[in-house]
């Protein structure tokens, strides 16, 4: 393949970093002698404004010289955007070449080092071979001149947990203001890039946690249930919107009321864009009302943020299905965009003999009935194949529906389980039984009915490509558990079956929508898709952030801009930014100092309409943020005190902490 540069010579202004920074010198901008040519006077003209625009300039327009690998870096870091490269071009023409020297002054040239570091040098080669694909990193705002391959390491000065984030909220701000009693300031921080600061403060898996430094002495910091913490003593009660600064006439459709739909809609809002939520569901929030039972997230909770994008003026229009009662040609030509996001909906399949037998039933149906009908229930016992966060809801809402008993079987160990350590810890408590290295192998029937579950022992061998120890069955080892009911819960895909025939919307093998991964667009013009549809399953944080790349994506195609200029958060969003105080010194306390524990309600209360998880108290809050090792200041570097550093020097490292 071949490459070729080409730069808009009415917007260059003969910088040189292109030639600067070119890795393999196939740029030349120096052609005062020898068999290339030397410009007119008028090129020669200094195209930088001030007080170098008077005087002769020796670097020409840039041309192309030898064989360009396509890596980009001159397009991504020339500040006016002039160069482009085009890619399997058959033929090339190089630009000649000749011996560089230096023309006196007086006959207008300027020696090339007086205005820049660039200099011509012989092309060269490759740097690591010419079958190595590597490119350079996207430049992420236009001031921006130099750039990091792209692979290399960049430090990234945010805190381990905001980096962490999938929308970047800054815990370790809020956190601090917990300790401080500060709630009010506390709920600002933690509701700034989040549509959804009071469901993730109850729901959201916490990857924050994962990589918070305090793990590295004791225990993480529990920022999701100190996000909880001010949400509820946090002031208002009622979540209050910046609404934006202008408004557009453009109209914009979104299927699908779960996280990643009212992702996008609180966004586009936020923008100024007229928007409209389409679900078949009686209620908005997709999974989050009809998947997540009230005693984990209480309804209350969940309407304070949907109220919020009410408040914002979003339309929702429920029980309307595409495809049913309305096809998506209708709304490509009543709305000027559309999203589709409508999520994973259709239940994995366990592939055993017997599970089409009733009884069995998808984990996801099970808990959109218990959800919307107060009067489901189960009778006797249950078995629950999984160990996700569905799976554990499924079974703590089977015991509050009535079955005598529930066994959850899962195949690896509880230390694999996806789901929450909170989740599981609370279904123990519940009298919940969990079967660990178990997976079922049969479903037996008496007279047409479920009767029981037969299951196989496991143990897991080497890790699989996505690390995880694979679970091999142990020969001669199963067992029969009787049960009257079945809920499966292994995963769920998208189900495409809603898309009309003959749509440009393509569709991979495994059901999910195939869409740009920058800009989300579909292959129909004007149609975009996000979140669970297009990557599978994953966390309500992870849909948050999917839908705000999608309304910036649909902001840039309605108002004719390149994606790149246009910023993932609206313009006018405020961030509240960590600062010093004001004496410049923190003082950080590493001695082991317990995580503090969420209370839960009694075990015998199983309540459908009770929350289980109580919520730390005020002294629990204020001490267990008090825990946070404040990385949100360590950038700036203040002073230090640190007590408790014998602790660290035990564990072989001293924190170093150098001033500016």
């Amino acid at each position: 393949m071949a490459y070729r540069f080409q730069v808009n010579q009415t917007t260059c202004i003969n910088c040189g970093i292109c030639m600067d920074l070119c890795p393999v010198r196939c740029l030349d901008m120096s052609r005062p002698a020898g068999e290339g040519e030397i410009g007119s006077e008028t090129e020669r003209r200094s195209p930088i404004p001030g007080g170098n625009g008077s005087r002769s300039w020796m670097m020409l327009v840039p041309v192309q010289v030898s064989q360009c690998i396509g890596c980009q870096v001159c397009a991504q870091e020339c500040p006016t955007n002039a160069i482009t490269i085009e890619s399997s071009v058959k033929e090339l023409t190089y630009s000649k070449r000749g011996t560089v020297t230096y023309l006196p002054p007086e006959q207008g040239w300027q020696a090339l080092d007086a205005y820049t570091r660039a200099f011509p040098e012989e092309p060269g080669e490759a740097p690591w071979g010419d079958d190595h694909a590597w490119h350079v990193a996207e430049r992420q705002a236009v001031w921006q001149s130099s750039r990091s391959w792209l692979g290399e390491r960049k430090e990234d000065l945010r805190a381990p947990c905001q980096a962490a984030c999938p929308v970047g909220t800054n815990a370790g701000l809020y956190v601090s203001l917990i300790a401080e009693g500060r709630y009010d300031e506390a709920l600002e921080v933690a509701s700034e890039p989040n549509p959804f600061p009071c469901i993730c403060g109850r729901v959201c898996t916490a990857p924050c946690e994962d990589a918070c430094r305090r793990g590295e002495f004791d225990l993480p910091i529990a920022i999701r249930d100190l996000k909880r913490f001010a949400m509820d003593h946090g002031a208002p009660k009622h979540r209050k919107v910046k609404p934006p600064k202008h408004l557009y006439s453009e109209r914009v459709a979104i299927v699908g009321a779960g996280p990643t739909g009212l992702s996008a809609a609180y966004y586009l809002a936020r923008r100024g864009y007229q928007v409209t939520v389409i679900d078949a569901m009686p209620v908005p929030g997709g999974m989050m009302a009809i998947g997540i039972p009230d005693y984990r997230l209480p309804r209350a909770e969940l309407n304070r943020d949907i109220d919020a994008m009410r408040d914002l003026g979003i339309e929702f229009k429920l029980n309307t299905a595409i495809g049913r009662d309305m096809s998506l040609e209708e709304l490509r030509h009543d709305y000027d965009a559309v999203l589709l996001a409508v999520g994973a909906q259709r239940s994995q399949r366990l592939g055993v003999p017997g599970e089409d037998l009733p009884g069995v039933i998808p984990a996801t149906t099970f808990l959109k009935d218990f959800n919307l009908n107060p009067e489901t229930r189960l009778e006797g016992d249950v078995a629950v194949v999984g160990g996700g966060s569905t799976a554990l809801d499924a079974a703590r809402s089977a015991l509050r529906s009535g079955a005598r008993s529930v066994h959850i079987l899962y195949r690896r160990s509880r230390v694999e389980m996806p789901a929450q350590p909170e989740e599981v810890r609370a279904a123990l408590e519940e009298g919940i039984h969990l079967h660990e290295l178990v997976a079922p192998v049969q479903m037996l029937s008496t007279a047409g009915a479920l009767s029981g579950v037969r299951c196989q022992c496991m143990v897991l061998r080497e890790a699989d490509e996505k690390g995880r120890r694979k679970p091999v069955p142990v020969l001669g080892t199963e067992f029969d558990i009787a049960v009257q009911s079945v809920l499966v819960a292994i995963g769920e895909a998208p189900d495409p079956s809603f898309l009309p025939e003959g749509t440009n919307v393509g569709v991979a093998p495994w059901g999910g929508l195939l869409i740009n991964p920058e800009s989300l667009a579909t292959g129909a013009p004007g149609v975009f898709a996000a979140g669970d549809v297009t990557y599978g399953p994953k966390t309500v944080i992870h849909a948050a952030a999917h839908g705000r790349q999608a309304a910036r994506s649909i902001h840039a195609y309605l108002s004719h801009l390149a994606l790149r200029t246009v910023k993932e958060m609206p313009e006018d969003e405020f961030e509240t930014v960590s600062t010093l105080p004001q004496d410049g010194v923190i003082t950080l306390d590493l001695r082991p100092t317990p995580r503090e524990v969420m209370p839960f309600a009694e075990s015998a209360s199983r309540d459908r309409s009770i929350e289980f998880a109580k919520g730390l108290s005020e002294e629990q809050a204020r001490r267990e943020a008090s825990r946070c090792l404040r990385c949100d200041l360590a950038y700036l570097c203040p002073s230090i005190n640190v007590i408790g550093a014998e602790n660290i020097k035990a564990r072989g490292a001293v924190p170093v902490v150098q001033p500016r």
